[in-house]
């Protein structure tokens, strides 16, 4: 891959921007500087700023590969994260570093809704036949129902075989407190105190929310995004050549949207390494050692059910054998962990399976926005695990029906989750709720969900492309790279 040098323009006005946003945030952070060492404290949070974005932005793209830019982001982030919460504490992280990983994420779901729209319109249309497309959508329903089931099931067995939440009561006490904090501290307050936020909780709540939000389908559920995309495109189909100009629009689209996608992308070092450091500054040390037990049962389900879908599912009934699909679809596996968004990874969840692994591209089209949306068995065996961790905790024991509802509940619950960061959180309280567990009991998960959220992400997005191959072979479509 080549990395084309910016013009000397172009590299001065980069200068121009860090050094501007680097001197805006930096003394931001200390506003009002009353002393001279708050001004020294404000030039020097600049300077790291500063050469944060020229190394991620300027010199680390000029020498290596996107994959690696977001791996060496990770690392840095992690150890920027323990270092910076030391010498500055979290405020800064959280307030001010935190503003590039929110943009990364806004930037990402920016267009993802119209990418949806777009795509499933068009693997309808490709489709055709509404009797192949009937069994294709019936098919894949089937097959979102059962995995995600599947899910639910490994996780109910694991939370009551390991009880990771026995002997664990003082920690609802140990972490309320905290929780109401942090809700404070990101910006969670009432209008009233909206005065009181910083610089950089402004921006991240109120500004950048307000200027990069979708004018077209903004606050739409996907459901209904996806069920007008599939009578269009079906209504398209069956016009024929009358409805081919317009196919060819949406078609244009398609690929306009992924082209901005992967503009976006080339902020993905920038925005891992800001995500990443706010994560392990608001984690820190001693409270993952608390939650470990907890984060290991959720860590272990989410391995055996990636196990099962790529070792079980993908050479059993899609075959196709689990190396070979595993290297095919790394780079997609690559960017959910580090996004921890389904959504954001579907334009590289398209083109790893329909490119690198051979995937029929109407099929993919199809299912692949559509289980973006319904299918995601991570997420349903997280809110399983964390549900009744919650209940072990507070010392609530469950009988076979509340657990039964607790199954359903995740099972439904998961369809129609947006594919972004720590959507599940929003989810949990609907299934706290179905087996009378009290909803303030999230505030004890809620700092890890990170980590994890980044983890259940690759199994969501490994669960959409087995189903893909299942669906294509059953279709007896060949799976050939092309």
């Amino acid at each position: 891959m080549e990395h084309a040098s910016p013009s000397p323009g172009t590299s001065k006005l980069s200068l121009c921007f860090y050094t501007f946003s680097a001197f805006v945030l930096g003394l931001g952070s200390v506003w009002a500087p009353v002393t001279g060492m708050d001004i020294v404290q404000g030039l020097l949070r600049a300077a790291f700023i500063f050469i944060m974005l020229w190394f991620f932005l300027n010199w680390l793209p000029r020498r290596t590969t996107l994959p690696i830019q977001v791996f060496v982001a990770m690392i840095l982030g992690v150890l920027a994260g323990w270092l910076l919460t030391k010498l500055v504490g979290r405020a800064f992280v959280i307030e001010y570093l935190g503003i590039f990983g929110k943009l990364f994420i806004l930037l990402l779901t920016f267009v993802i809704l119209p990418l949806i729209f777009v795509s499933v319109l068009n693997g309808t249309a490709g489709i055709g036949d509404p009797k192949r497309l009937g069994t294709v959508g019936f098919k894949s329903l089937l097959y979102y129902f059962c995995t995600t089931g599947l899910a639910v099931l490994l996780g109910l067995f694991l939370v009551n075989m390991i009880r990771p939440g026995e002997g664990r009561e003082s920690l609802r006490k140990e972490v309320e407190a905290p929780a109401t904090t942090e809700r404070q501290a990101t910006g969670a307050e009432d209008e009233d105190n909206s005065d009181k936020l910083s610089l950089g909780l402004r921006l991240q709540n109120q500004v950048l929310p307000a200027v990069i939000r979708n004018p077209i389908m903004a606050d739409q559920n996907p459901l209904v995004v996806i069920f007008l995309a599939i009578l269009l495109g079906c209504a398209l189909a069956a016009l024929g050549k009358d409805g081919l100009p317009a196919l060819q629009v949406f078609q244009s689209l398609d690929k306009a949207f992924i082209t901005i996608i992967l503009w976006v992308m080339r902020l993905a070092p920038l925005g891992v390494f800001a995500l990443m450091t706010r994560t392990i500054s608001e984690l820190g040390i001693a409270y993952m050692v608390t939650l470990a037990k907890y984060f290991g049962t959720v860590m272990l389900g989410l391995g055996l059910h990636f196990c099962l879908l790529t070792c079980v599912l993908c050479p059993l009934l899609g075959g196709v054998s689990p190396r070979r699909f595993l290297r095919a679809m790394a780079p997609a596996i690559q960017l959910a962990f580090s996004t921890s968004s389904s959504s954001a990874t579907l334009p590289m969840s398209l083109t790893c399976a329909t490119k690198r692994l051979g995937a029929d591209p109407n099929i993919s089209n199809f299912m692949l926005p559509v289980g973006a949306t319904v299918n995601m068995d991570g997420t349903a065996l997280y809110l399983t695990v964390a549900s009744l961790f919650i209940a072990q905790v507070y010392g609530i024991p469950l009988s076979f029906q509340e657990q039964f509802m607790v199954f359903l509940t995740a099972v439904l619950a998961s369809i129609g989750t947006a594919g972004i960061p720590g959507a599940s959180i929003g989810l949990m309280s609907i299934v706290l709720a179905s087996a009378s567990i009290p909803v303030e009991g999230i505030a004890i998960v809620i700092g890890v969900d990170r980590l994890l959220d980044m983890t259940r992400t690759i199994v969501n997005v490994t669960g959409d492309c087995v189903g893909v191959i299942v669906v294509c072979r059953s279709e007896g479509c060949r799976i050939t790279p092309s």
